[in-house]
């Protein structure tokens, strides 16, 4: 049925009436149309913002272990670096002490050795500009342990301006006097010289005449590159035993 078909048979009052109820039913179901809407809005909203203070609640803890567990992995290279010094230099320790050890099984129980004197452990530290420091350890080798002296001649030899010279102890030159020794076991030996700037030191050599008590029991010389001996640093006591 059309409207006109509609209006003819009401008529003109009672179809006005009724699209006007019609109106007001579509305007009624608009207006909860829009609250169901607002309302499905307003919930979605809600549930966004719990969602984002839960979501942030977990961020700020995930942050603050994420903190803690820097810390802790701080702590624990620290601790690590702190554990491997520790152990470099009690590895170090261990073996100056087993250095030293095998040194004195040397001194107290040597093996049968015909030699009466011997330059060990010779090792050349720079002490300043052209200042040089010589350690050694003078040993008796042999077994029977009695008491020796003598004077321990340091001689250089190198080449200046293109001439080879050589400079040794008790002569007047810069490397000093001649190394006086007496021990029965060991002396332990650091002496201090300073060389021309222009001089370049090739070798260094030990000579002795060795005595017990007054007898000459024969004498000593040992011949080392200076590059072979040289070692960083500055160290070094004398003693006797």
């Amino acid at each position: 049925m059309t409207a006109d078909q509609l209006k003819h048979f009401l008529g003109n009052h009672k179809f006005s009436l009724l699209m006007a109820f019609l109106m007001l039913v579509m305007v009624a179901f608009g207006y909860q149309l829009a609250r169901y809407m607002d309302e499905g809005d307003r919930l979605t909203v809600t549930a966004q913002k719990e969602t984002i203070d839960i979501l942030s609640t977990e961020n700020n803890t995930l942050t603050t272990r994420v903190n803690q567990l820097d810390v802790e992995l701080e702590l624990t290279q620290l601790e690590n670096e702190s554990l491997t010094k520790t152990l470099v230099d009690i590895k170090q320790q261990l073996n100056e002490q087993q250095q030293l050890l095998t040194f004195y099984e040397r001194v107290v129980a040597p093996e049968k050795s015909e030699k009466i004197f011997v330059a060990e452990d010779v090792e050349l530290y720079a002490a300043g500009d052209n200042q040089y420091q010589l350690r050694m350890v003078l040993l008796q080798p042999s077994q029977q342990k009695s008491v020796i002296n003598g004077s321990l001649k340091l001689s250089i030899a190198g080449t200046q301006e293109g001439e080879s010279v050589t400079f040794s102890s008790g002569d007047g030159s810069f490397v000093g006097e001649n190394i006086k020794y007496r021990f029965r076991f060991f002396q332990a030996v650091n002496v201090t010289f300073t060389l021309p700037e222009n001089f370049n030191p090739e070798t260094i050599m030990l000579t002795t005449e060795v005595y017990r008590y007054k007898t000459n029991k024969g004498g000593y010389e040992r011949s080392m590159r200076w590059d072979d001996v040289k070692v960083d640093g500055t160290s070094g006591a004398v003693s006797t035993l």
